[in-house]
């Protein structure tokens, strides 16, 4: 019997919504024919791979011509003023599997969250901010929301997190962001984001430095793995939390 091969679904963007924004002012001076990751040096390789996939689920760019600027692209740089009712456009045609048949002003979160998990690949925290970034991204093409929906912007506003932040970019594109909270404290994630949109977590609730060496060895031989896999397969993205 034949097998039947299901459609691979699509990762949904899931950089924060202000970074995608922020990102266009790279093309004051115009926009390039082909774009690459290299057009923002200021952001990390793990969020220069977000935008570029930002982008290529937006349309904005020709993913099989190698990246080619589309009209879509400029539009958004040239009509600043019209952005939101551009982007409006862009949301009804790429996220019509989420929006066909639901009204967004009347929508609950756990019915966005069903929607997201059947038309997407994304789980986990990826999917929470995939809902987050399609938020922001109605909220400014003033589509109306829910107060059920609303209600999840404003839970999302950023929290602070004690403890020294290290951030560690890899030439391969690799980016690992680190947070080591105050001794006694511990605890953290390492999150591996793999090219066919799936996750892989290792979290601890301990803090490393003060565990006896055979736990601290295995607990960071986990984390070598990971990071030289990443090393190996540029297209995976880490995190480290």
């Amino acid at each position: 019997m034949a097998r039947i091969m299901e459609p691979t679904k699509r990762v949904a963007p899931y950089l924060p919504f202000a970074t995608f924004l922020s990102s266009l002012d790279a093309f004051t001076q115009g926009v390039p024919p082909k774009l690459d990751r290299t057009l923002w040096r200021s952001q990390s390789g793990f969020l220069q791979g977000l935008i570029m996939n930002t982008y290529r689920f937006f349309g904005l760019v020709e993913e099989t011509e190698g990246d080619t600027a589309t009209d879509y692209l400029l539009e958004l740089v040239r009509n600043k003023e019209q952005r939101p009712e551009i982007l409006r456009a862009l949301i009804e045609a790429q996220y019509t599997d989420v929006l066909e048949g639901h009204d967004l002003s009347k929508m609950t979160m756990k019915m966005l969250e069903a929607e997201f998990e059947k038309a997407f690949s994304v789980s986990g925290a990826t999917k929470q901010k995939a809902i987050t970034f399609f938020l922001k991204a109605a909220k400014f093409a003033e589509m109306p929301l829910s107060h059920f929906l609303s209600s999840q912007l404003r839970n999302a506003a950023p929290r602070k997190k004690r403890g020294l932040k290290q951030r560690i970019e890899q030439e391969n594109g690799v980016a690992i962001e680190t947070n080591l909270m105050d001794a006694g404290e511990g605890g953290g994630s390492h999150t591996l984001h793999f090219a066919s949109g799936g996750t892989l977590t290792v979290t601890i609730d301990a803090n490393p430095f003060t565990m006896p060496k055979e736990e601290r060895d295995f607990f960071f031989s986990v984390v070598d793995m990971l990071q030289e896999y990443g090393q190996e397969h540029p297209d995976a993205q880490q995190e480290k939390e």
